[in-house]
Formats: C-alpha cells, structure tokens, sequence
C-alpha cells in the first residue's frame, strides 16, 4: 500500500488498532532513489509484521519510491516544498507515528546480519525506563564496529585523537543513523531540536533522553551495515553545517549539566 502525500500539513494519521504492529518507521531521502529502494527492499524482505508503516520524506525532488513486493507494512511518501533539516524532517514523519515505538533509520543501512528489531524491541519491553535502543554499527569492508560515544565537548574532540583513547564502555548518546525511539518519549521531548540542520542533533537528543530520567542502550549483539560517508571530511558545506551544529550543542546548559552527572557516574533516574 502506498500513501503519496505533499507537504506537512497532510501529516496527520489515523489511529491504530489495538493489535496493531509496533513500529512506524522514518527515512529522508536527499535523492537517495537506489539507496531508499534497496532499504524498502530489505525492510519487506525481512518479513516482520512489527513494522506498521514506513515514512519517507523526500528532501528534494524525486520520484516516488515503489512499494516492494511482498511488503507487509504501509509506505506512506511526503514531498518537500523546500529542503529541511534532518530534525524538521523525522519531526515531521512523526505526524504519522501512532505505533508505540518510532524507528529512524538512514537510507545506508544494510541489514546483513538479520531483522535487528525483534532484539531492540525485546530490550524496550524487558525495561520500561529504555528510551531509545539501537544496534551496533559496522562500517562496511573492514567490518569495524563503530565506537561508543562519549559527550561531544571540545576536550572530547581532542582527547579521540590522542594516543591511548578508549571510547566509553557506555555511549553518551545513540547515532542518528539506527534509532528505535519509545513513541512516549520521543512525544514528550518534543522530537529533535529542529535548530539542528544536520550533525549533533542525535547528541542533543541523547542527552534529553537521559535528562528526562530514561535510559539509552547500545544492544552489541545486533550489527547493522552502515554505509557512512563522513562527507564533513570531504565537502565544505557539510563541514559547515557540522560546526554549527557543534556551536549550538555547546551553547545549550543542558550539555554541561549532562556533562557534569556523565562524568561523575550518576544518572537522571
């Protein structure tokens, strides 16, 4: 089934039975038409009737995706008037989130080691205080599992690229790029801070989450394939947005108070 929208204004979805699955699912497309295929794909493929729905939201303009053969889920597609920022962007698929659990996914995710959200979703019921879960993400070739992440603050940046860094064994806050996030607390925080174009609004959510008096988890044994660019490297505009980003994070009281209870081994709960 597929459901073509345009604009936010049409983002507004009907309730959901009782019985109904547990997951709506949000993807951004920046024309990512071959990558948002093959992850519609790869999401029917799996064959999980915990999947109510997936939202895409196509940044720029592009034609709308196919519904997979053999999909279980609903695809419901929304067409950008002007681009947004990944925050405004999920914030706005949320609209249609009546599931109690709302995942974001990227659109470079590859699900090579099986469903990973009977695991995540198992997590979420075994402790009601869980927020957000996510797997673990493994850079594609190498295979290398990307670290835990501490709080991104200056002296963080700089003591990664010291000799002898180790990452926390506990992440300060889950990657945007595979979030399953409890519908509850992703209402109540309001969603991403929508200052956030792109880059550190994954941070500022984690530590929102956390200051709400939930948990986050990093479950190890569940590894997606994340396809990352690291285009802040590479291209300026990019590198801009990241910086930015970076600024308002650290301008925000919520971060050094955060800080403040990360470092000394407590928690909001």
């Amino acid at each position: 089934m597929t459901a073509v929208l345009h604009g936010a204004e049409h983002a507004t979805a009907s309730p959901e039975a009782a019985s109904s699955p547990r997951i709506t699912v949000s993807v951004v497309s920046h024309g990512h038409g071959a990558m948002i295929a093959s992850l519609l794909g790869q999401l029917a493929g799996l064959r999980n009737p915990d999947i109510a729905r997936v939202i895409v939201v196509h940044n720029l303009p592009d034609a709308d995706a196919s519904t997979p053969e053999g999909a279980g889920f609903e695809l419901i597609q929304l067409h950008n008037a002007k681009p947004k920022g990944f925050s405004a962007n999920h914030n706005m698929a949320f609209a249609h989130c009546s599931t109690p659990w709302f995942a974001v996914l990227n659109p470079d995710l590859e699900f090579q080691f099986g469903d990973p959200f009977p695991a995540l979703l198992a997590a979420g019921d075994a402790d009601p205080k869980l927020g957000a879960v996510a797997p673990a993400l493994v850079q594609p070739g190498t295979l290398h599992v990307e670290p835990n992440r501490g709080v991104v603050t200056p002296l963080e940046l700089i003591r990664r690229r010291l000799p002898g860094w180790k990452p926390p064994a506990e992440p300060a806050w889950l990657v945007g790029a595979f979030l399953l996030i409890r519908t509850d607390v992703y209402r109540a925080l309001g969603g991403f801070d929508e200052r956030f174009w792109l880059y550190c609004e994954d941070v500022d959510f984690g530590c929102r989450v956390r200051q709400g008096g939930w948990a986050i988890r990093r479950l190890e044994s569940v590894n997606v394939i994340h396809m990352t660019e690291r285009r802040s490297k590479r291209h300026l505009k990019f590198t801009i947005w990241h910086v930015k980003s970076l600024l308002l994070l650290w301008r925000k009281p919520l971060l050094a108070i955060y800080k403040y209870y990360w470092c000394h081994g407590r928690s909001y709960s």
